[in-house]
């Protein structure tokens, strides 16, 4: 395991649904030699954390903080969006250019995606605390990834997808929840990267496969789409099909994207809402290959340089 770690959780999000479990998540990681603050009430307000001026607080009051390792999230849901506009990016980088590691995904990624837009910081897309630390069965992989991530020890990443043509592909890994990056389309908080240097990854729960179809053509008809070196599908969890869609689902969806645009899309990233799951560098260069029966790498690339906010702000887009 990593070395002792000092962890403030907060909640830029949605409330907290399981004492229970926090109370669980805190007490195995101190057992294990790790220093855990929570920084949320355990009250929320409506189905919020706490209230935009508590949570906003909540996410100033650890920028500052220089004896911290990691800030984390407490769950996803809903929140974060609410806050953009008030939020100190230039704290926040501060915070990570001094070595903390911000961490969540779900709902944070729109935090995520406008710290990279707005100051080229990295941030991390990993576990949240109630949810991944504080469940009865912790998945060992997603727990092993988040320490050896704060670690500085990015692993490469394989997976099986579907074999078809090899492809190569290398750039700045950004993305998340798609529902979220599609929420940011025609804002000046959504990363606009030069031209076929990013690795767009995407990941969404209960959203019918026609729903994450509409979302990308939402993507591309913004011209989000055709600027990526490459598209990853994550873990599209938890939707139920329905009667009518007649052999109609995510693999329709894949292979029509497949179809209709050249940038290349790879599908099967172990990354999503489910129990197993990476850690991966929001901002960080990673390379991308697929050989020929299917087998897919994601690899960190050690030592490149990460975006700065000139390469990272936005720009007027164009329809690929």
């Amino acid at each position: 395991m990593s070395r002792s770690l000092r962890i403030v959780v907060i909640g830029p999000a949605g409330r907290n649904l399981s004492l229970e479990n926090t109370a669980r998540a805190c007490a195995w990681l101190r057992s294990a030699g790790h220093r855990v603050e929570i920084a949320t009430p355990d009250e929320g307000w409506q189905r919020f954390a706490d209230t935009d001026d508590g949570r906003l607080a909540q996410i100033h009051a650890v920028a500052t903080r220089r004896d911290i390792d990691v800030v984390m999230i407490l769950r996803g849901g809903y929140g974060v969006t609410r806050l953009l506009e008030r939020i100190d990016w230039r704290s926040v980088a501060d915070s990570v250019e001094s070595g903390v590691y911000w961490v969540g995904y779900s709902d944070f990624t729109a935090f995520q995606a406008a710290l990279l837009t707005k100051t080229g910081a990295v941030s991390y897309a990993g576990p949240a605390f109630v949810d991944d630390f504080g469940r009865e069965n912790r998945d060992a992989g997603t727990i092993d990834a988040f320490f050896a991530a704060v670690d500085g020890r990015l692993p490469e990443i394989e997976w099986q997808d579907a074999p078809g043509r090899p492809l190569s592909a290398s750039g700045t890994l950004w993305g998340g929840n798609l529902a979220t990056i599609a929420h940011l389309v025609g804002s000046d908080y959504l990363p606009v990267l030069p031209d076929r240097s990013a690795l767009m990854f995407v990941e969404d729960v209960g959203e019918h496969p026609y729903r994450i179809e509409r979302m990308l053509h939402q993507l591309w008809r913004a011209g989000v789409l055709g600027r990526q070196a490459a598209l990853i599908l994550g873990q599209f969890s938890d939707w139920r099909a329905a009667a009518h869609d007649h052999g109609y689902g995510l693999d329709a969806v894949i292979d029509y994207w497949r179809d209709r645009i050249e940038v290349p899309i790879v599908s099967g990233l172990p990354f999503g809402h489910v129990p197993s799951k990476p850690t991966l560098e929001i901002g960080g260069t990673y390379s991308l290959s697929r050989d020929a029966v299917g087998v897919c790498r994601l690899r960190p690339v050690r030592g490149a340089s990460t975006p700065g906010p000139a390469q990272a702000q936005m720009r007027p887009s164009s329809t690929a």
